[in-house]
């Protein structure tokens, strides 16, 4: 299974990974790198839906013929053309969810333990009051985004 090189990029609403985006399209034309080839791929993403798109923070890309053997490309990449950088807004979202991942990570194996002491309930208390503050920037993040986009454009005839 790819991951398609789609992580920490942004991608239009209507993208979808295929053969015909990917980095590799005019060499498969040829020598078809799977038994699949022209085709459009299962996808499964965790992303942050922006203005400008969605930012993509997990990714991958395969696919299944039910009663074949797997034919997923494990060589697909999505051309450059189909993906835009990260802007400063995107980049500090990431930032914060690696943050929260790691939160929650904390939280869970504090969650585990069958008793707690005082300094644990503290800590905990404070990890979660941190997680929420970054949640609350990852939201303010897509909004500002998103208010920055205009609604309407006039049109002079």
């Amino acid at each position: 299974m790819s991951h398609g090189d789609l992580e920490g990029k942004i991608v239009a609403f209507d993208f979808w990974p295929a053969c015909e985006n990917c980095v590799l399209y005019e060499a498969c034309k040829t020598k078809p790198r799977h038994p699949a080839y022209p085709h459009s791929w299962h996808w499964g993403k965790e992303c942050a839906t922006f203005a400008d798109g969605y930012l993509i923070t997990r990714s991958w890309v395969g696919t299944d013929a039910i009663g074949h053997a797997h034919t997923g490309c494990k060589s697909y990449q999505v051309a450059p053309q189909h993906v835009s950088e990260p802007q400063i807004h995107h980049r500090l979202y990431l930032e914060l969810a690696h943050e929260r991942r790691k939160l929650e990570g904390e939280m869970e194996a504090l969650e585990r333990r069958q008793v707690w002491s005082r300094n644990e309930e503290d800590f905990h208390a404070s990890l979660f009051k941190r997680y929420r503050q970054v949640l609350k920037q990852q939201d303010a993040l897509r909004s500002a985004a998103e208010d920055a986009r205009p609604l309407a454009v006039a049109v002079n005839e």
